[in-house]
């Protein structure tokens, strides 16, 4: 038995709402729009998982550096006309300290020390579409860790949830910023057409350190 792997590293689009100003010129509630957004947008095809084998799916996402980024939006699908047999996974963060690099290094963090989020499978739900092809799909989203149901990336500010999580990428860091697992278990099934998107938004150094934007411990980097 054999473990199919497939790595899928997406670039990101990094799409400034305004000119890089000096802060001064924004006061109040319009220092807290950010400097900008980067969408990671892909669609690929996921391997075959041959008979007695298994496959693991890893999406890997590099962040521009010396931003603070704030997980906006996930989404992962899976459509066949075939059942899509892809599972569970996890969505992990490669954290580190507001304002520097993690633990004052620009080596690479483990990922055993990223911080992570178990994904949830919805269920394959076939539809027939316009040419009458019954159409498998499933998505997948973020299970709340304080609760026993699937309630999405969305919850309010304190709950255990990556879009409440300030992630700093400081230019030395090796490894990639967000890792994305998902796997298979079912021998012998077909590839599936995937879809991802994900989008975090970006503050400036200059940004994140003003008291309208952020009011987390600041600490530089030495």
């Amino acid at each position: 038995m054999a473990d199919t792997v497939t790595t899928i590293t997406p670039g990101a689009n990094v799409f400034p709402f305004r000119l890089d100003v000096p802060l001064s010129y924004f006061t109040g509630k319009s220092a807290a729009v950010p400097f900008g957004q980067a969408v990671f947008d892909t669609a690929f095809e996921g391997p075959t998982i041959g008979l007695g084998d298994t496959g693991t799916l890893a999406i890997d996402l590099n962040l521009p550096p010396n931003y603070c980024c704030m997980l906006r939006s996930l989404h992962l699908s899976a459509l066949d006309t075939a059942s899509v047999f892809w599972e569970n996974g996890l969505f992990g963060m490669a954290y580190q300290l507001p304002g520097g690099p993690y633990k004052n290094t620009t080596a690479a963090l483990p990922e055993s020390n990223y911080l992570w989020w178990p994904m949830s499978a919805s269920i394959d739900r076939g539809v027939r579409n316009r040419s009458s092809v019954v159409m498998h799909n499933k998505t997948w989203s973020m299970t709340e860790i304080t609760t026993t149901v699937d309630s999405g990336a969305s919850a309010g500010p304190g709950i255990d949830n990556p879009m409440n999580v300030p992630l700093w990428i400081s230019p030395g860091y090796s490894g990639p910023s967000a890792v994305v697992y998902v796997e298979s278990d079912q021998a012998n099934s077909s590839a599936v057409d995937f879809r991802f998107n994900c989008v975090f938004d970006l503050y400036t150094q200059e940004q994140a350190f003003a008291a309208e934007v952020m009011a987390s411990p600041r600490r530089l980097a030495t």
